[in-house]
């Protein structure tokens, strides 16, 4: 496994964390590593205002989109910071995707991390031995904390499918790897070979489930997902899209647009379990989310039938 690491960090309007995310990078005790920080047109001038705070911190350089597909410049000469930035915001994954691009011919690893992590100073290097020390084709997680004393277990590493509901029940302990389904993409280690082998994370999702497509293609292609015990990540949780109606939007159309493509008879037990997500939701006051559900439906139901005609 290489021991070049390009950390690909997606910003959008949210500098703060972003500069904090930043600051945990600059201790890693891993010598190797370039972070790539994609602001997906966020007009409040995110990638200046870090730009200034790096300034006396580390060497950056700033790109414009154009400018960075154009490959105009030595892969291998990037210094620790690369500012990017996009001339859209198409999602999650189209943020990735353009950080990615110019990387995939490189012998090199992909560290996918959200903006409101913060990281412990061994987090990437144990990242690059638990890649070392397993199978080159697997795809590697991190134990995620709440950023919060006392810091409980959020995440461990990723979560499990409900193929008939379209959802997914997030991991907390070691013992739950059995059920192992994706890696978050909030903290996915992998290597540039994997991604020109199983192909760039989904764009039409937008957020949410991007991941989860993207490893059940990788499993359905024979590789493995494991979990780093050792690297720890620090999540504030929902900084950027909070649990509101954008949430259970994508969240809702996501899942029952995930289980059209990996399921040959998806609607039946799906949809009437967001039906009754829908009721939950009302019957306990969240107006604004019931309606994200019954928006996010609406809009499956459209993306299938313009699939169909």
């Amino acid at each position: 496994m290489a021991n070049k690491v390009y950390i690909i960090v997606v910003n959008y309007k949210n500098w703060e964390d972003t500069r904090d995310c930043l600051d945990s990078l600059s201790h890693s005790d891993h010598p190797d590593f370039t972070v790539i920080v994609t602001d997906n047109a966020s007009g409040n001038g995110s990638l200046e205002t870090l730009a200034a705070w790096a300034e006396k911190r580390m060497e950056y350089r700033l790109f414009q989109r154009a400018e960075w597909e154009q490959g105009a410049f030595v892969i291998a000469g990037l210094p620790r910071l690369v500012l990017l930035q996009n001339d859209r915001n198409k999602g999650f994954a189209e943020g990735n995707n353009v950080a990615i691009r110019p990387l995939l011919e490189e012998d090199a690893c992909i560290w996918l991390l959200n903006p409101d992590m913060t990281v412990e100073k061994n987090t990437l290097s144990a990242l690059v031995k638990c890649a070392a020390d397993g199978p080159f084709r697997a795809i590697t997680g991190s134990v995620i904390r709440a950023f919060e004393a006392p810091h409980p277990i959020h995440l461990y590493g990723g979560g499990s499918i409900n193929w008939r509901a379209g959802t997914v029940e997030l991991l907390k302990t070691e013992a739950d790897l059995p059920r192992l389904d994706y890696i978050s993409g909030g903290a996915l280690f992998t290597h540039t070979a994997h991604f020109r082998e199983i192909g760039l994370l989904p764009e039409e999702y937008f957020l949410y489930w991007e991941e989860t497509d993207w490893c059940s293609r990788a499993k359905q292609m024979g590789y493995q997902l494991r979990v780093c015990r050792e690297a720890v990540c620090h999540d504030k949780i929902s900084t950027t899209i909070g649990r509101g109606f954008m949430a259970d939007y994508f969240y809702t159309r996501n899942g029952l647009l995930f289980l059209s493509k990996f399921r040959k008879d998806p609607a039946g037990v799906a949809l009437g379990l967001t039906f009754l997500r829908f009721m939950k939701r009302v019957s306990t006051g969240k107006w604004k989310r019931a309606w994200g559900v019954y928006k996010g439906y609406r809009s499956f139901l459209k993306m299938r039938s313009n699939e169909n005609k």
